[in-house]
């Protein structure tokens, strides 16, 4: 017998639920595996990125300023101001440039010196630079550039261009784009990172609390990963540096409720599909949906998944508008502020002067790093004037024109401050804009800061209320199951006893009904035979010879009213086993062909086909269609019935057709009703005990009917093809 099969068939609710969860156990252990997996190959390409050494952006700007040094006589002439030949250096590159590196520019000549530590202390210009070369430097491909690397997430550039007359001018600069990176790295990711350079820390960034110094045996491995203090480490050391130098870079170990999450967001996910199934597939609704209670169920079940679904989608959306509204009011501060730092840097100009103002590229530069956020600045007309982009969806956007709904509420409706929604390479953002007047209140231009939400920050507050919320849910849900299952149940017991009762009594007025309807012919002829035996008739014998056979007639209805009875309210117990259906249906046939009018119809080609069942009920449901559908045929000439087999993917269908007289359409609902009949004789329980006996071995059995014939389905589920 097919044990797997056999389950399947005898699988109910609570079975069905502990499937449901034990899939969910399955798949959460193999996600977290695969996440941790991944994550730690995703913290060591981060990692390796870091500990990079050279830079060929780098390499290639300063050959670009190397080369327009040495071609600008005004650069290399000693008379003219220093400060000027620092503006012409700044603007000799594009605004994008300067955008994504921070610049500082240093002539020095041979005698000259420097001021360090808020004019403490005082050192020659190039001994100040030759030291700091000599600590940290490291040598590029350039012989006049060097790497400033004071650990793997501090590194600057310093480049040595020789002026004539003994002067050398030194520029360091810094990518922004890269420090945004690891910046913006470390916050999404919750990453902790640390430099340690012999054993001592030389800096670290992020919420863990590194000892002051690290020992750390080195077994021949350049990367290690090591658990310590609630966190995962990943240790790798800095090749070239004989082991003296580490990068560490942590993440804290998910918690045990992070781990019930993704339990639990899965095992929800289970339990909607395998409620869909179980609305959608029928043979599964036929067993869950069979009784009142289940039905009872199935439907709180769902009901209290319903209320989870809507209520977390809804709590969500409201997480998200105040997230909305939080960034927005946050958005206002800042431009205010920027508003009042434009003020007073170039309030006192006219509007022209402000516009050509040499300062005002770098000054917005400047607060850009202060407000973390990038600013615009359009004239009157809302042409471009400067820009300072810090976002990298910026960098690749001109933005030379203001935004057309922006400009139109600041100038024609005369708002002092606006703000919209805006979408820049697949991203939205909020978009403030305010108009900038002078001292003199004259129209200047107008301000704009595009400033995306801090997403990483909303998704990980969403992420986090959504994992409280499932894991609260989960335990609702347990403890729902557990009320559907023992409270729900007893409650439903003295209705389901009622309306056992209800049936029963039906039953029994049936049955009483039943049995009259014969005992009345034996009355009036036991009456007869009495009085023609009181009157000693002369034809007595002929008058006790059909009192005989109507008494034999009779008993023989009561005889089967009473095995129908006794077989409808028995329902034995299944013994299932691999029945071949063609074996089967060939002997119920022979039994039953009696007047030859029943043709079993079966292909050559098809091989034995196997059911899950037990065979004595399944012959005794497949004797009652054919009785049926021999009694239909017989009643017009030249009867017939047509049994015949079709196979499909993962079932078989047993056709059973007579040429009968067409069931009538108003009493086709009731064909499987227990005490329906058209015969005159009869309870009416063939049919309904045939269709509970399919059902039991979880198929179905249907019908069609028209004007030439009836056909009987019954489909089965198939186990194997031999």
């Amino acid at each position: 017998m097919n044990v797997k099969n056999l389950f399947r068939r005898q699988l109910n609710l609570w079975q069905w639920f502990l499937i449901v969860f034990a899939v969910s156990v399955v798949i959460s252990v193999f996600y977290d595996w695969l996440s941790v997996r991944n994550e730690h190959r995703y913290r060591l390409n981060f990692a390796k990125e870091l500990l990079k050494n050279d830079d060929e952006k780098a390499l290639e700007i300063f050959e670009k300023w190397n080369q327009y040094i040495h071609q600008n006589p005004v650069i290399v002439n000693e008379r003219i101001n220093e400060n000027y030949k620092i503006e012409l250096l700044r603007k000799a590159f594009d605004s994008a440039f300067l955008e994504n590196y921070m610049v500082e520019f240093l002539f020095c000549d041979a005698d000259e010196y420097l001021w360090l530590e808020d004019g403490k202390i005082l050192v020659n210009c190039h001994d100040f630079f030759e030291e700091r070369i000599l600590q940290l430097g490291r040598p590029t491909a350039n012989k006049n550039l060097f790497e400033l690397r004071q650990t793997p997430f501090d590194i600057s550039y310093l480049g040595i261009v020789e002026i004539p007359r003994k002067q050398e001018l030194y520029i360091e600069f810094v990518s922004k784009e890269k420090t945004s990176w690891w910046q913006n790295i470390l916050r999404e990711n919750r990453y902790s990172i640390a430099y340690y350079d012999r054993t001592e820390l030389v800096k670290q960034i992020g919420t863990f609390v590194y000892p002051l110094k690290l020992f750390i045996p080195n077994d021949e491995q350049n990367q290690m990963f090591a658990e310590y203090e609630h966190y995962n480490h990943l240790v790798m050391f800095v090749e070239d540096s004989n082991d003296e130098q580490m990068l560490i870079v942590s993440r804290r170990i998910p918690r045990i409720q992070n781990r019930l999450s993704t339990f639990s967001f899965v095992f929800i996910l289970n339990l909607c599909l395998g409620l869909l199934i179980l609305l959608v597939w029928k043979r599964a609704s036929r067993r869950f949906f069979k009784t009142f209670a289940q039905r009872l169920q199935i439907t709180v079940v769902s009901i209290v998944l319903f209320a989870f679904v809507v209520t977390g989608i809804t709590s969500i959306i409201y997480v998200q508008r105040l997230n909305s509204q939080k960034n927005q009011k946050v958005l206002r501060e800042k431009t205010y502020s920027l508003l009042l730092m434009m003020e007073q840097t170039f309030g006192e100009g006219s509007p022209l002067e402000i516009i050509e103002h040499p300062l005002l590229q770098t000054k917005l530069v400047d607060f850009s790093e202060v407000y973390f956020a990038d600013i615009f600045f359009y004239n009157r007309a809302g042409h471009i004037i400067a820009k300072s982009s810090v976002e990298e969806a910026f960098r690749n956007l001109s933005r030379d024109e203001m935004d057309a709904l922006a400009f139109y509420q600041l100038s024609q409706e005369h708002k002092n401050f606006f703000v919209q929604k805006e979408t820049s390479n697949n991203q939205t953002y909020y978009s403030s804009y305010v108009p900038f007047r002078n001292y003199r209140n004259e129209l200047v231009g107008y301000l704009n800061l595009p400033q995306f939400a801090q997403q990483a920050e909303l998704r990980q507050e969403i992420v986090a209320f959504i994992m409280t919320y499932i894991n609260l849910f989960v335990v609702l849900i347990l403890l729902a199951f557990l009320l559907v299952f023992l409270v729900i149940k007893r409650l439903t017991k003295p209705l389901v006893e009622s309306e056992r009762q209800i049936a029963w009594n039906e039953m029994a007025k049936q049955i009483a009904h039943e049995i009259k309807n014969p005992l009345t012919p034996m009355r009036l002829s036991v009456q007869q035979i009495q009085k023609a035996w009181n009157d000693q008739k002369s034809d007595f014998d002929n008058r006790m010879k059909n009192f005989s056979t109507v008494m034999i007639e009779q008993i023989d209805t009561l005889s089967t009213i009473a095995s129908e009875f006794a077989n409808f309210a028995q329902q034995p117990s299944l013994k299932l086993t691999e029945v071949n259906l063609k074996n089967c249906l060939n002997k119920t046939i022979l039994l039953m062909n009696t007047k030859d009018i029943i043709r079993f119809e079966v292909p050559e080609d098809m091989g034995n086909v196997t059911v899950l069942a037990d065979e004595k009920q399944l012959s005794r449901a497949l004797l009652n269609i054919l009785k049926n559908a021999e009694q239909a045929a017989s009643e017009i000439e030249n009867p017939e019935v047509k049994v015949s087999l079709s196979l499909s993917k993962n079932s078989v269908t047993i056709a059973i057709q007579d040429n009968g007289k067409m069931i009538p359409e108003e009493i086709r609902s009731r064909i499987f009703e227990p005490n329906f009949t058209t015969k005159t004789s009869g309870m009416g329980l063939g049919l309904a005990i045939t269709k509970n006996i399919i059902e039991r071995f979880d198929g179905t059995i249907s019908f069609e009917t028209d004007e030439t014939k009836t056909v009987f389905y019954i489909e089965l589920q198939q186990i194997s093809e031999k």
